[in-house]
């Protein structure tokens, strides 16, 4: 979760919470949920989707596979 809120950055309003976790074959699948507000404009697509690029990168950089 410090991983997700570091690399989220301010528009991070809401979570990480972690809303699945699954185990199979030694492996373990977490999800999260994540809301992102601008208290100034509506964001777009584009805007979110570059945050959760950052997020991945950050995630992948630690050696965790993201399943996109």
């Amino acid at each position: 979760m410090t991983v997700i809120k570091n690399s989220a950055g301010t528009l991070l309003f809401d979570g990480p919470v972690q809303f699945d976790r699954f185990e199979k074959d030694g492996r373990i699948s977490l999800a999260f949920r994540q809301v992102f507000q601008s208290y100034d404009k509506t964001l777009s697509d584009e805007e979110v989707n570059g945050i959760m690029d950052k997020v991945i990168a950050a995630l992948e950089g630690k050696g965790w596979e993201v399943r996109k």
